[in-house]
C-alpha cells in the first residue's frame, strides 16, 4: 500500500457506519475494507453526535480527522465525514452516514499527507466504493499552502493554538461575537494549518474537527459555538490566545516566534516540521521542541541556553555539525558556560558528557569566556560559587588545554570591577580546595588592603590552618617584595611573625589588625611566631592577649600553653620586656580564673640574668599594671611565690622604686611568710625601705633585731657588737623567738667559744643576760641542743685545763647532757644593774636564776688560755 515518497499514489481503506433503509436497529458497519471491529473502533471513536441545531455552522457534513483513538492507538491518517442523503429510519428519523478513510501511518506519513490534502483526495461522489482498498490520488505538496494560510490567520495566533495543542489542552476554536464561521472546507485548511505548526509526528496522536455534536469525545481542536467544560476557548483571528503551562510548550512557543522573526517566511519552518514523520508521542513534548529547533539548530540550542532550557544533548548535536570556530564568539559565550555548569555539577566527572564535549570541542577562548560569565553576575555569593566550579573545569581540562586555570583565575582576580573583597575570598579558597594560585592572584590580594583583609579573615576561618600555614608564607612572601615602607598593616605583621627576613618592625596596630580579623587570631599569631622564634609578638599582641587573659571564655584556657610554647621560662634569650608581659599574662589568666593565689607565678622572674635586665622586666611590668591595678596582689602573689629565690626577690627593690603602690601588698605578703618562716625569708635579704616599713608592723616587732642581728654577724661585728643589738632586741630581758633562733643559728655557725665570748659581753652590759640567754636556749626545743652544746663544751673544758694544771680528777668524764633543769616559765633576766667596772669577778648567783650556771661562770678563768 505504501508507493514511495511525496507525490507517489496512495491507498486508504474504508468503511461507512449507518443504517439500512427502512430499519428502526441502531448504527452498524454496513460496508468496507477492514476488518468490521477495527471500523467500528475508528468510527465510533470520531462520532460526536448527530446534528441537534439549526445554526448554519452546524449544518453537515462533518468531517473528522484523527492520527489514533484511545481504543486503537496504533498510528495512522484517518477521517471521517459524518452526511445525509435524505433517507429515514423505520421510525422516519433522520439517517446519518459516517464515512471512514484511513491511511496506514507509514504511507501517510512517506506522503507527508496531511488533513487538507487528505480532505481533497478522498472521494466525494455517491458512486459505490470498491471491495477492496481506495485508490487515491497523489496529494500536491500542502506547505506552501498551508505556510500561506497561517499568515493569513497571524503566525502568533496559530502557534499559540499549536502551542496550546502541545501543551495536552482541548482547544474549541469559535467565532467573533455576530461573525459566522467559513465553510467546511476553510475549517479544513484552517485546522491543518494549526496543526502545520507542530512536527507531522505529532498527528499520531492529534485530532481535529470541523464540528461536533453533544456527544462526549476527546478530539484536541474543534470548531463550535462555544467551549465546553474541560475546553480552552480560541476566539478565531481574534487577540492572542492563552498562554501554555507547560514549560516546554511555553518554550516550544518562544522558539516558533524565534524562528518566524528570523527567517520572515513561514514556508520554510512548515517544510522542515512536516518533514519530521517520526512519531512524536503525546507525553514526550520535548522530542516537538527537539525537532523545531533543528529548524535553525544553532540559534535555536543557543537561545534555549539563554533561557535556561537547554539541554547537553542539543548543545552536542550543535558541536558535532558545526566547527566550534565557526559557531562565533557570542554563541560560544552562552554554551561553554553552560558546558561548564553541568560538568561541575556532574562533579567534573571524567565520563560526564559536559566535560566530554569541553575537552574535544576546545576554544583558546573558553577560559576568558569563563570569567565574563562570572563578571558579569557581580560580586555575589553566586558568583564566587560559579567561579570555584568554572576552575574546577578548567582544572579537570588543563591535560588538553594546558594554562587553561591560570589564565581564568588571573581574570578574575585581577577585573577592576569586582569587590576586592570577593577576590580575596576567591584567591584564598582556590588555593585551600584546589591547592592552586598564580602570581596575578597573589599580588591582586597583597596589593589591595580589602582584598588582603578578606583573604586573612577567610584563611582564619579555616579550622585547618594549623596544618596549612603556606598559603600565608607564599603570600607573605609576594608582598615582601614591595618597595621598602609599602606594607603596612595585617601584611607587616605577618611577615614579623612568620620571621620573614628584613621585614619592617610592625605596630601595636598592624597585630590589631590581624586579630582583628577573627576572635582567635591570636592564637593563631602566637603559633606562627613560636615557628619562627619570634617572641617580641607577645608585646605587639599584648592588648588582645590581655582582652583574653581577662576573660573567663574557653579560648583564654589556651593562652598559658600558648604563651610558654613562644616564652618558655628560662629561654637563653629572654627578652626582659617580653618576659614581662608573658608573665603578667600568665598571672591575669590565673587571677581571672579564679586562681589560688599560690599557684601563681612570675615564671621568667628567677631567670633574668643582671641586674640590667631585672631593671627592664620591672620597667614593664609596673607600665603594664599601671593597666590593671586590680591585678597588684595577684602579681605581688606571684613574685612572692611559696618559697623565696634570689631572681625574684631581687626585683622587689626596682619594682617598688617604679611602683610604690606595690609596697603596701609586698608588706602584707612578707609579713605573712616572714611570720610563717622568717629564716628563709630573710635569706636572700630585703630592700631596706621594705624593711622601714615592715618594722611598724605589730607583728614584726622582732624583725628589726634580728636583721640588725644577721647584718651585724655578716659583717664580722666583734662580740660587744653583736651582744648590744641582742640587747636592743631584749630590752626587757625576754628574747622573741625568731631573734633566739638567729643566735642559736650563730652559735651553732661559730661555735661555742663564740658563745662564750658573747656571754661575757652581755654580762657586761647587764647583769644575768647571759644567764637569761642561757636559760632561753635551754627553754625553747627549737634551740635546746645549742644548751647541750655549750654544756657539754664546758665540761670538756674544765677537764682539759685541770689536766693542764695537774689538779685530781674529782669528777668522771661526761657520759652526756648533765640533769635538766626545772622548766623556765619566762625568759626573763632581773632588773638591770650596773655593769661591773672592777676586776672581773663572778658573784654570788641569787634570785630566780641562782640554780643556773652559766658554762662560763668564770670568764676569765678560761681567758688566755684557748
Amino acid at each position: 500500500m505504501v508507493n514511495g515518497g511525496p507525490g507517489a499514489g496512495l491507498t486508504a481503506d474504508w468503511a461507512v457506519l449507518g443504517k439500512r433503509p427502512g430499519h428502526v436497529m441502531g448504527y452498524q458497519v454496513l460496508d468496507g475494507s477492514m476488518p468490521r471491529d477495527r471500523a467500528e473502533s475508528y468510527l465510533w471513536g470520531a462520532s460526536t453526535g448527530t446534528p441537534e441545531s439549526r445554526d448554519p455552522s452546524a449544518a453537515l457534513p462533518w468531517r473528522v480527522f484523527f492520527g489514533s483513538t484511545s481504543t486503537d492507538p496504533t498510528p495512522v491518517c484517518a477521517t471521517v465525514e459524518t452526511t445525509w442523503d435524505g433517507s429515514r429510519d423505520g421510525t422516519g428519523a433522520p439517517s446519518y452516514a459516517w464515512r471512514l478513510f484511513l491511511l496506514d501511518w507509514p504511507q501517510a506519513g512517506a506522503a507527508r499527507l496531511t488533513w487538507s490534502a487528505l480532505d481533497e483526495a478522498v472521494p466525494r461522489d455517491e458512486r459505490p466504493l470498491p471491495a477492496g482498498s481506495v485508490p487515491l490520488p497523489a496529494p500536491r505538496p500542502p506547505g506552501a499552502q498551508l505556510a500561506s494560510l497561517i499568515d493569513e490567520l497571524g503566525f502568533a495566533w496559530a502557534a499559540g493554538v499549536a502551542a496550546l495543542l502541545l501543551d495536552d489542552r482541548r482547544v474549541a476554536l469559535v467565532p467573533e461575537p455576530g461573525a459566522n464561521l467559513p465553510d467546511v472546507t476553510e475549517r479544513v485548511r484552517a485546522l491543518d494549518a494549526v496543526c502545520a505548526l507542530l512536527p507531522y509526528g505529532c498527528r499520531a496522536w492529534l485530532s481535529a474537527a470541523t464540528w461536533t455534536g453533544r456527544g462526549e469525545h476527546d478530539i484536541r481542536l474543534v470548531f463550535t459555538a462555544a467551549a465546553r467544560s474541560g475546553q480552552t476557548e480560541v476566539r478565531l483571528g481574534a487577540g492572542p490566545p492563552p498562554e501554555p503551562r507547560g514549560e516546554v510548550a511555553r518554550a516550544y512557543l518562544a522558539e516558533l516566534l524565534r524562528l518566524n522573526a528570523k527567517q520572515h517566511t513561514t514556508g520554510a519552518l512548515v517544510a522542515h516540521l512536516l518533514s519530521s514523520t517520526d512519531v512524536i508521542p503525546g507525553q514526550n513534548p520535548a522530542e516537538a521542541l527537539r525537532v523545531l529547533r533543528e529548524a535553525d539548530l544553532l540559534d535555536s540550542v543557543v537561545e534555549a541556553v539563554r533561557q535556561g532550557r537547554g539541554d547537553l544533548n542539543d548543545v552536542q548535536r550543535v558541536l558535532e555539525r558545526y566547527p566550534v570556530d565557526a559557531i562565533g564568539t557570542d554563541r560560544l559565550a552562552v554554551l561553554v558556560p553552560y558546558l561548564a555548569r553541568c560538568a561541575a555539577l556532574s562533579g567534573c566527572a571524567p565520563e560526564g558528557l559536559a566535560l566530554g564535549l569541553l575537552r574535544r570541542h576546545r576554544s583558546p577562548d573558553t577560559p576568558t569566556l569563563l570569567a565574563e560569565d562570572v563578571l558579569a553576575r557581580g560580586s555575589t555569593q553566586d558568583s564566587l560559587t560559579l567561579a570555584r566550579g568554572h576552575l574546577q573545569v578548567m582544572q579537570a581540562v588543563e591535560t588538553e588545554q594546558p594554562g587553561a586555570f591560570d589564565v581564568l583565575l588571573t581574570a578574575l582576580a585581577s577585573s577592576p570591577h569586582q569587590d576586592p573583597e570577593w577576590i580575596g575570598t576567591l584567591a584564598y579558597v582556590t588555593e585551600r580546595t584546589m591547592g592552586r594560585s598564580t602570581g596575578a592572584a597573589d599580588a591582586a590580594v597583597s596589593g589591595s588592603h580589602p582584598a588582603g583583609l578578606r583573604w586573612l579573615r577567610t584563611w582564619l576561618e579555616d579550622r585547618a590552618i594549623h596544618h596549612h600555614s603556606a598559603p600565608l608564607l607564599r603570600l607573605v612572601a609576594c608582598a615582601a617584595t614591595r618597595p621598602a615602607g609599602e606594607l603596612t598593616g595585617w601584611l607587616r605583621f605577618a611577615a614579623f611573625v612568620t620571621g620573614q627576613a628584613g621585614a619592617d618592625v610592625p605596630t601595636e596596630r598592624d597585630a590589631a589588625e590581624f586579630t582583628g580579623a577573627d576572635e582567635d587570631a591570636w592564637e593563631v599569631a602566637l603559633g606562627l611566631a613560636a615557628t619562627a622564634r619570634r617572641p617580641e609578638a607577645v608585646g605587639l599582641l599584648y592588648p588582645r592577649l590581655l582582652e583574653v587573659a581577662r576573660t573567663r571564655g574557653e579560648a583564654s584556657t589556651r593562652l598559658p600553653a600558648a604563651l610558654d610554647s613562644l616564652v618558655p621560662a628560662g629561654d637563653a634569650g629572654l627578652v626582659p620586656t617580653v618576659a614581662a608581659d608573658a608573665d603578667l599574662l600568665r598571672v591575669l589568666h590565673g587571677h581571672t580564673r579564679g586562681g589560688a593565689p599560690s599557684g601563681l607565678s612570675l615564671a621568667c622572674a628567677p631567670y633574668l640574668p643582671d641586674e640590667r635586665s631585672r631593671e627592664a622586666y620591672a620597667s614593664r611590668l609596673g607600665t603594664r599594671l599601671a593597666q590593671v591595678p586590680e591585678a597588684e596582689r595577684a602579681v605581688v602573689e606571684a613574685l612572692l611565690g611559696t618559697e623565696p629565690d634570689r631572681g625574684s626577690m631581687r626585683l622587689l627593690a626596682p619594682l617598688t622604686q617604679r611602683m610604690p603602690s606595690l609596697a603596701h601588698p609586698l608588706c602584707d605578703g612578707l609579713e605573712r611568710r616572714l611570720v610563717d618562716n622568717h629564716t628563709r625569708w630573710l635569706e636572700f635579704g630585703l630592700p631596706a625601705d621594705l624593711l622601714a616599713l615592715l618594722y611598724t608592723r605589730d607583728r614584726l616587732r622582732w624583725l628589726r633585731p634580728v636583721v640588725e642581728f644577721h647584718d651585724a654577724v655578716s659583717a664580722g661585728v666583734s662580740p660587744a657588737g653583736l651582744a648590744r643589738v641582742i640587747v636592743s632586741g631584749a630590752p626587757h630581758g625576754v628574747f622573741a623567738p625568731q631573734l633566739l633562733s638567729a643566735v642559736a643559728d650563730h652559735i651553732d655557725t661559730s661555735g661555742a667559744p663564740a658563745a662564750y665570748a658573747l656571754a661575757g659581753e652581755l654580762r657586761l652590759v647587764r647583769q644575768d643576760l647571759d644567764l637569761a640567754l642561757y636559760a632561753a636556749l635551754r627553754g625553747a626545743a627549737e634551740t635546746r641542743h645549742v644548751a647541750h652544746t655549750l654544756d657539754e663544751f664546758h665540761r670538756d673544758e674544765i677537764r682539759r685545763h685541770r689536766r693542764l694544771l695537774g689538779e685530781p680528777r674529782s669528777e668522771a668524764p661526761s657520759q652526756g647532757p648533765g640533769p635538766q633543769p626545772p622548766t623556765v616559765q619566762a625568759w626573763a633576766a632581773p632588773p638591770m644593774t650596773p655593769a661591773v667596772t672592777g676586776p672581773r669577778r663572778h658573784a654570788q648567783r641569787s634570785g630566780p636564776l641562782a640554780w643556773l650556771r652559766w658554762p662560763f661562770h668564770r670568764p676569765d678563768w678560761f681567758r688566755g688560755l684557748r
